[in-house]
């Protein structure tokens, strides 16, 4: 099972890489964070404070150039009979969901790692202050676990359904649930609202302990306290970094916590994809 789940991997990775659609997401990548290392090299002695707006660009936008990349693997093969050839090979279906999250987890990490590469060297040669290698390989480290996960979410969307378009819509819908919705950015539906909607109907407010036990269990959370290290040194610097100083407190602000979270996420959504996978109609 082992060896057709590789073979299977190694052949979808070669297609992907061929394809437009990845070259694009990786071009989209590299380009994005150039842009904002050149932008910002004359704003600020400190290439990680660009950092921080890097960050920003991937939890944002990364998950938006992943979606193509990832919410068709499975379901486009479904949709243009390849599936059943693949089955065929043979290959197991957990040897085929598997191949498919490592082969486009593996194009994503890359496009990440590439990018801050380029961002490094940019940091490197126009910034005042060198660039930590220390701190680049945190980040990169980082932003690598945060788009393998959403690459995991969306190809268990793409396991899970049978057609193009619920694929896509299933995206879409998790996107906003995980970034716009999580982060409060579309009000007045927003993750605190309905928090305070539940304390509501509980006849008693939520504490803001558990707030924010909540709000760590999202992807993007987890993302943002693994990096904090990152933006900690600029604490006494940077106004924006003034609330990142002193050492975390409570369970959910450890680095462990939040690894624990994208490994869940990361898991949890495969097999949930893989089930619905095993049960379904190849054709």
């Amino acid at each position: 099972m082992a060896t057709n789940a590789l073979t299977v991997a190694r052949d979808d990775f070669l297609n992907a890489a061929r394809s437009h659609v990845v070259l694009g997401v990786v071009g989209a990548f590299v380009v994005s964070v150039a842009l904002v290392f050149l932008a910002e090299m004359d704003l600020f002695a400190d290439p990680y404070r660009t950092l921080n707006d890097v960050a920003l660009l991937f939890i944002l936008v990364g998950p938006v150039l992943l979606a193509p990349l990832s919410y068709l693997a499975v379901a486009g093969d479904r949709a243009s009979g390849r599936l059943k050839y693949v089955m065929g090979l043979p290959a197991s279906r957990p040897g085929y969901v598997a191949a498919k999250v490592a082969s486009r987890a593996g194009v994503a990490v890359a496009a990440v790692l590439a990018s801050l590469a380029v961002g490094f060297a940019v940091a490197l040669a126009a910034f005042e202050n060198a660039p930590d290698p220390a701190a680049f390989a945190l980040f990169a480290v980082a932003s690598a676990l945060y788009v393998a996960t959403f690459v995991c979410i969306f190809v268990a969307i793409s396991a899970s359904v049978t057609g193009r378009s619920r694929a896509m819509f299933g995206a879409v819908a998790v996107y906003f649930v995980l970034v716009p919705f999580w982060l409060g950015v579309t009000p007045p539906l927003t993750l605190g609202t309905l928090l305070s909607a539940v304390g509501d109907l509980l006849g008693t407010g939520l504490s803001a302990s558990t707030r924010e036990f909540v709000d760590a269990l999202s992807p993007l959370r987890a993302y943002g306290g693994l990096i904090r290290p990152v933006f900690a040194q600029g604490a006494e610097k940077y106004e924006r970094f003034a609330h990142m100083g002193g050492a975390p407190d409570a369970v959910y602000e450890r680095a462990w916590f939040h690894v624990a979270v994208l490994l869940a996420w990361s898991l949890g959504s495969v097999t949930v994809g893989y089930l619905r996978f095993r049960r379904a109609e190849l054709a």
